[in-house]
């Protein structure tokens, strides 16, 4: 029997890998996303917002007199050269051995297998080539505002960026007795530090790994209430000692929100090559705070869209020279001409994100040791 990927390709059509992996979306379940929205643009290096015009009111005039300026530039402050990603991947012989099976049975009970083969193309697409991208942009996304840095090294490459969060945001870390888990739990203490660093926020967006968000909710010393809890969310209101026994307070500081975020990605284990390691896009240790935008200006390059009071930056997605010079990933699924039963899958990005200058100092990053 023939057996080869050769059609299915040919149906998807030459640019299939570059169209797939561009389409697609970051699902809804990356938190991170939302805060640093992906931008294509056709720079290799990535800017602090490019540029920003905030509006102004409109000038009171006298007649025949010329227009009073009104709209104020910030310049980019923040310049990188953006972090190049790739992957490659062949279809394994047993993957191929089990397909090989699967199209034998379909054309002895004569079903088509073109389809079936397309199908697969598509999903190798997906898993292998497509999801470690979205999966990598999402953790250094993570690194950059629960840290404030991104310090990656992977094998002899290392890529390291500093956000420039002033350090009166980086709260005391948090260890032995007074870690969340702790019998002297400074959690309480580090909600109102944030809530007193953000005050000119209209809101606060709260982010922490469940294993954190754990003991805080189950240590009997914080003192809290759980009013309201959903599969990504907890609402807790502080306990206050009163007349003796312990109330709920009735001080809106006291009420806090925060997103449970423990999405993983798998990378390859450096101690063994052939096995894979979870990694947390939230890291375990901290409990991040954000104030929501009180001006939010226009942002030259963002197109018609824009941006939201929760967004403090963009992720910046640059051309590729395997692409010639086009903005956004690119990829490739194709078969060895000497090679036709077997499918590798290649893709390339320039990518990094980006932290709005005056949104760093909208970022509180609390820090304490886990438990478990």
């Amino acid at each position: 029997m023939q057996f080869a990927f050769t059609e299915a390709l040919r149906k998807l059509g030459p640019d299939a890998g570059f169209r797939l992996i561009n389409e697609a979306r970051p699902a809804g379940s990356y938190v991170f996303a939302g805060l640093l929205p992906e931008r294509a643009l056709r720079s290799y290096e990535a800017k602090d917002a490019s540029m920003t015009v905030r509006s102004a009111m409109a000038g009171l005039v006298s007649m025949d007199t010329p227009y009073p300026p009104t709209g104020v530039v910030d310049v980019a402050t923040f310049l990188e050269r953006t972090a190049k990603v790739a992957n490659k991947t062949v279809m394994t012989e047993q993957a191929i051995r089990t397909l090989q099976e699967m199209m034998l049975y379909l054309m002895v009970s004569g079903t088509g297998t073109t389809e079936q083969m397309l199908e697969e193309v598509l999903n190798f697409t997906n898993a292998v080539l497509i999801q470690p991208h979205l999966d990598v942009a999402e953790w250094l996304r993570g690194q950059a505002i629960a840290t404030g840095a991104i310090t990656w090294t992977f094998g002899t490459t290392g890529l390291v960026v500093d956000y420039g969060i002033p350090a009166g945001n980086k709260l005391t870390a948090r260890a032995g007795n007074d870690a969340y888990a702790g019998s002297t739990s400074k959690f309480w203490t580090d909600i109102r530090a944030s809530n007193k660093l953000l005050r000119g926020s209209s809101t606060i967006v709260r982010i922490a790994h469940p294993d954190l968000l754990d003991d805080i909710l189950y240590n009997e010393v914080n003192a809290l209430q759980v009013v309201a809890m959903t599969d990504g969310a907890v609402t807790v209101r502080r306990m206050i000692a009163q007349n003796g026994t312990n109330t709920p307070s009735s001080d809106a500081r006291d009420v806090v929100t925060i997103i449970k975020y423990g999405l993983e990605g798998e990378v390859i284990n450096p101690a063994d090559t052939a096995t894979t390691t979870k990694v947390p896009f939230m890291p375990r240790t901290k409990l991040v705070s954000i104030g929501t935008a009180v001006n939010t200006g226009y942002v030259v390059g963002a197109g018609s869209r824009l941006p939201q009071p929760y967004e403090i930056g963009y992720t910046h997605l640059g051309p590729t020279v395997e692409a010639g010079g086009a903005p956004g990933r690119w990829a490739r699924v194709y078969t060895p001409q000497d090679r036709p039963w077997q499918l590798i899958g290649e893709a390339a990005a320039n990518i990094l994100p980006v932290i709005d200058s005056r949104a760093a100092s909208r970022i509180v990053i609390a820090t304490s040791d886990v438990s478990a």
